[in-house]
């Protein structure tokens, strides 16, 4: 059951809570998280949405290594997929606070998520026919 849930429908979800509430402020992405000192005399400043991103990768991440599994709960996770990334499209182009440069990465992240799922789940059924002698 949870292996069908695509993990970035729950960064979409975290977005568009902040966003559209207006919880954390309009721009909560551009408030500072944290500024470190770098050897170099610079001073980091990592923002919220800078974390957000990189949230997001960690769960990108993980599914990419799910994109190699093959099931029935596989297939509905891809298909899953296709509708976080045209939910992250269109918020992308229609919905106020969401047409920025952190929401344009995140919806990156969802069809770079897709599409992996995509290809990898055709190459591992092309190798499965083949071993199984039904291949070319």
């Amino acid at each position: 059951m949870y292996q069908m849930f695509p993990l970035l429908a729950v960064s979409l979800i975290v977005y568009a809570v902040l966003a559209l509430t207006g919880a954390a402020g309009p721009l909560w992405y551009e408030i500072v998280f944290v500024e470190l000192p770098m050897v170099s005399g610079e001073t980091w400043s990592v923002s919220w949405g800078d974390v957000f991103l990189l949230a997001s990768m960690g769960l990108l991440f993980v599914e990419l290594l799910r994109a190699t599994k093959t099931g029935s709960d596989s297939i509905m996770n891809h298909a899953l997929s296709v509708v976080v990334f045209i939910v992250s499209l269109l918020l992308f182009i229609i919905v106020k606070g969401f047409g920025n440069s952190v929401f344009f990465l995140f919806l990156s992240m969802t069809f770079l998520d897709f599409m992996a799922g995509f290809i990898v789940t055709t190459v591992t059924a092309r190798r499965d026919l083949a071993v199984g002698g039904g291949g070319a």
